[in-house]
């Protein structure tokens, strides 16, 4: 399963995800993951979900994003729910193609690992491409 937080840059979409990872852990049973590029809110996300600052790691553009996650996972098969902040940003977004590509591939991971995304798009819902609307 795929969920998105979207609106313009600025409307809170880094804050309703992270309430969201700290909420899950009440009734997530595995490990959760939160997926950003700014140290900041590090102290906002509970200390038992595995924060990751993808800048630490020189993580950008789709491919080497998509190598993290699966590496994450290939590493922990108690990983249940990942939360993407970010996410145009993290892919070097030029163009709709590059939302599609990644969700296409996280597509594969949720099929296959049971694995639950959560991926913010700073954009307006008009905005969004088809391969994301026919998910919402």
């Amino acid at each position: 399963m795929i969920e998105f937080v979207y609106g313009s840059k600025g409307s809170g979409k880094t804050k309703k995800m992270i309430d969201m990872a700290n909420t899950a852990l009440e009734t997530c049973e595995g490990d959760i993951i939160f997926l950003n590029d700014r140290d900041k809110y590090r102290v906002k996300v509970d200390t038992k979900i595995r924060f990751t600052n993808l800048e630490e790691f020189g993580i950008v553009g789709t491919d080497q994003l998509f190598g993290f996650i699966s590496g994450v996972i290939a590493e922990n098969y108690d990983v249940k729910i990942v939360f993407i902040d970010n996410t145009l940003r993290l892919i070097n977004y030029q163009s709709s193609e590059d939302i599609c590509k990644i969700v296409q591939k996280i597509q594969q991971l949720t099929e296959k690992h049971d694995i639950k995304f959560v991926l913010s798009l700073s954009c307006e819902k008009e905005e969004l491409p088809e391969c994301v609307t026919k998910l919402i």
